[in-house]
Parts: structure tokens; C-alpha cells; sequence
């Protein structure tokens, strides 16, 4: 309990710069430039949050020994991201960090004034 609690306040301490930065794109225009960094962080901590999750797929799979070390390693390279599955789009793991609602609000905001 004590560590969610910690993870919590840790949270809530990230979500006001991110919340800043909210506001500020929806008072304004977003750049596709600040569209793009804002993605290149959403995906660097989507990479960081994905990599123990696939690292101990990985190593279960090399230890069912029903495949070859190299071909977990691949099938699993992309665990998580998005898929399609007959026509239904399924999107990736981790879109909820704050990181990534930052860039999903700016794209947003981006597309909203292109549009007008």
C-alpha cells in the first residue's frame, strides 16, 4: 500500500507540467514540430514501461524451449504495440502515461486547426 501511495504522489507531481503543457496547446496552435517531440516522449516512456513486460515474455518463452532463443526475441520485439485483428484496430499498451496524453491532446489540437 505504502508503495502506491508513493507511486501516487510521485504521479500527481509529473501531472502538473504535463497539465501546463495541456493547457497551453489547447489555447494555441501546436507546431507539428511540438506534435512530434511530444510523440518522441510519449513512445520513449511507452519503450521504457514495455521492456521488463517483454523481457519476461521473452525469457518464458526460452524457457518453454518450443522455439528458438532468436524467434522469441523477435515475435516479442513488438509486444504491445498497436495490432489489427480481423477489422478492428486494438491500440497499444502504455497510451495512458501522461506523456502520451500530452501528445494525443496536441495531435488533436493540431488536427482541430487544420481543419478550421
Amino acid at each position: 500500500m505504502r508503495a502506491r501511495t508513493i507511486m501516487l504522489i510521485g504521479a500527481r507531481k509529473l501531472c502538473a507540467p504535463v497539465l501546463l503543457t495541456l493547457l497551453s496547446c489547447a489555447a494555441m496552435a501546436v507546431s507539428q514540430s511540438e506534435v512530434d517531440g511530444l510523440n518522441a516522449q510519449c513512445e520513449a516512456a511507452r519503450a521504457e514501461s514495455l521492456a521488463p513486460i517483454r523481457a519476461q515474455r521473452v525469457q518464458s518463452c526460452i524457457e518453454q524451449k518450443i522455439r528458438q532463443p532468436d524467434h522469441c526475441e523477435r515475435y516479442y520485439s513488438t509486444y504491445g504495440n498497436t495490432t489489427v485483428q480481423g477489422s478492428r484496430r486494438i491500440g497499444g499498451m502504455f497510451y495512458d502515461l501522461p506523456q502520451c496524453q500530452a501528445y494525443l491532446e496536441a495531435r488533436e489540437a493540431l488536427q482541430a486547426s487544420r481543419s478550421r
